[in-house]
């Protein structure tokens, strides 16, 4: 990540050659996000020091999350870190690239398919993927081309990421219809015109059979036998 080194403080040296500078983003809760380390090389008065970046640490760069208590000191942005060492602990390295975007919470479980392919592979929300191993539920696929439903459940040990993720590897689950519609159309199709929904959750222990017939109660509220992708 880019990250620029200010090397003067008014008449003060914020920084000397030869220093290793550790660069955090401050998040909630007393995290830090690890965005930078270099070695100052220069530090030409009234400009940006002059740095080479400690390559050996780039691969925690947006994923390394420490716990440290700074307090609110805002009049200086530079502080010598062995005065933080004793304190600070790894909270989380995330398995991908922080990008500011988190869970928000199950009643808004809606995305296309290149969206979810991103989160199960880890280049994008690293909560997220985590969070729908967690849960069992109802969901419905939108053929946004079509405006065709279809309506599925999920009951298995690793919940609804269990099954969401057979349909990023076949297109289509199994499913009698979807399985007509991918040998018609490829899976090209469903990449581009399918969104996955989360209609309603429940816990890893709740009743499959419960699940069920929450799933054939949606599946008549949106008539997806007659007029969308559910053959039963």
């Amino acid at each position: 990540m880019d990250c620029s080194y200010w090397g003067w403080y008014g008449k003060q040296r914020n920084f000397y050659p030869g220093q290793w500078v550790f660069s955090f983003v401050r998040m909630p809760a007393d995290a830090w996000l690890l965005i930078s380390a270099a070695q100052i090389v220069d530090t030409p008065a009234n400009d940006w020091a002059a740095v080479r970046v400690l390559e050996k640490y780039a691969p925690l760069f947006g994923r390394l999350i420490i716990k440290c208590k700074k307090g609110n000191t805002f009049s200086r942005y530079v502080f010598n870190m062995s005065k933080y060492l004793d304190q600070a602990v790894v909270r989380e390295i995330l398995p991908c690239v922080y990008s500011g975007e988190t869970f928000e919470g199950y009643d808004r479980v809606h995305l296309p398919f290149h969206r979810l392919a991103d989160i199960f592979e880890g280049r994008i929300l690293p909560t997220y993927y985590e969070a729908l191993k967690k849960i069992t539920g109802v969901y419905c696929l939108t053929d946004t081309h079509t405006g065709k439903l279809y309506i599925g459940s999920a009951t298995g040990e690793e919940g609804v990421a269990q099954r969401w993720g057979s349909y990023l590897d076949s297109k289509h689950g199994g499913n009698k219809k979807l399985i007509a519609l991918y040998e018609q159309k490829g899976a090209a199709y469903f990449e581009k015109y399918f969104t996955y929904t989360l209609l309603e959750y429940f816990g890893l222990s709740y009743d499959p059979i419960k699940i069920l017939e929450r799933e054939q109660y949606w599946k008549h509220c949106f008539d997806t036998i007659r007029n969308g992708y559910n053959d039963n």
